[in-house]
């Protein structure tokens, strides 16, 4: 189970948000720019600390304020898919979907073999970044984070700079990630088709508060803010 409760304060922004996952599923956290998603990722990740609050999953804590723990990013076991795919541009492909597993000595809980098979990027192991499309640079990235992952994935809006074609298809392959690797996923994103694409849950957010949490539809639904991207 991953379980926040954090409050931050920057600028404008008065974040105060509390929610729980209790099964490997995609939950969606959408709204509009502006609205503390990638605030909210960045701090279970660790690198934003929240002013007061408390982050665990499973049996680690990996942020409570009031007894001084805020773990660094490298010891949460989190996979982190950003906008842009960030790949090393030095690093062939085989090396950029390893890299990962070093920070804080930790294992992959994943066969290579199996992200690759998955992801269908057994071609473009010994390529460059380079030489690679929107649509296979970000399935490199996917399959990077998944590769580091031991506890859960954040994707911050990872369609953003695809186009709607290859939008289609990345999302047909991240449908498939919480069911064959068993990591819940918290999907960042201002999509409402996406959200009701691919998530199982939906939590939506408003200068910083949550506003609803629930069926994907009906958060939609009940959304009442436009616009949001189509």
């Amino acid at each position: 189970m991953l379980d926040i409760r954090v409050k931050k304060k920057i600028g404008a922004l008065d974040m105060d948000i509390g929610f729980s996952i209790d099964r490997p599923l995609i939950t969606a956290v959408f709204g509009r720019s502006g609205s503390g998603k990638t605030t909210l990722a960045n701090m279970l990740a660790g690198l934003v600390r929240p002013d007061k609050g408390r982050i665990k999953f499973e049996d680690l804590v990996y942020t409570d304020t009031d007894a001084g723990i805020s773990l660094p990013p490298d010891k949460r076991g989190i996979g982190y898919v950003f906008q842009e795919h960030r790949l090393f541009p030095h690093l062939k492909v085989k090396e950029n979907l390893t890299f990962g597993k070093f920070p804080g000595g930790r294992e992959s809980r994943t066969e290579f073999s199996k992200i690759v098979d998955l992801l269908h990027i057994g071609h473009l192991t010994d390529r460059y970044p380079d030489t690679l499309s929107g649509g296979e640079a970000q399935r490199v990235a996917i399959g990077r984070a998944l590769f580091a992952c031991t506890s859960f994935l954040i994707m911050d809006e990872p369609l953003s700079s695809l186009d709607s074609k290859l939008k289609e298809g990345l999302m047909r392959y991240i449908a498939l990630i919480p069911e064959n690797f068993a990591f819940p996923m918290i999907y960042i994103t201002h999509s409402k088709e996406e959200v009701k694409s691919l998530a199982d849950m939906a939590l939506l957010l408003n200068n910083g508060k949550l506003v609803s949490y629930g069926v994907p539809a009906l958060v939609c639904d009940q959304s009442g803010i436009r616009p949001f991207a189509a």
